[in-house]
């Protein structure tokens, strides 16, 4: 994949790159309907200096969606969420966009990994069985 083609994938609806984040994503997930697949969202990312406890477990004030932890490494952690958008890479811009909304929380930080996975409405699942919430 070129840089070009790389670019692409990782743009969200906004323009944004998903893995820097987006605040409108952040936003728009949380005044999405329920029709709108829901995705189970994990971002690893470094961070320059420690995130101290207590904002680790403040995260999950901002409705039980959103998990912040540290993993064993230093200043490695990792943000699990849930997230309604209408594509993986948005539902990544948008947890992402999470951090970049609270930089009081994670001033400096860099994604290494992401994965988004569609949990509802699945997708194999015919239109007209869906049942909605």
């Amino acid at each position: 994949m070129n840089n070009r083609d790389d670019a692409a994938f990782w743009a969200c609806p906004h323009g944004q790159d998903a893995r820097r984040g987006c605040v409108a994503c952040y936003e728009d997930a949380a005044a999405q309907e329920p029709e709108v697949p829901m995705w189970d969202v994990a971002v690893w990312f470094t961070s320059r200096r420690p995130i101290p406890i207590k904002a680790l477990k403040d995260v999950h004030r901002h409705g039980s969606r959103f998990l912040l932890d540290k993993l064993s490494a230093p200043y490695i952690y990792l943000l699990t969420g849930h997230a309604r958008a209408d594509q993986g890479v948005q539902a990544v811009a948008g947890l992402v966009g999470f951090l970049v909304h609270n930089r009081h929380v994670v001033d400096e930080f860099s994604v290494q990994e992401t994965r988004a996975v569609r949990i509802s409405p699945s997708p194999d699942t015919p239109v007209t069985d869906r049942v909605w919430p």
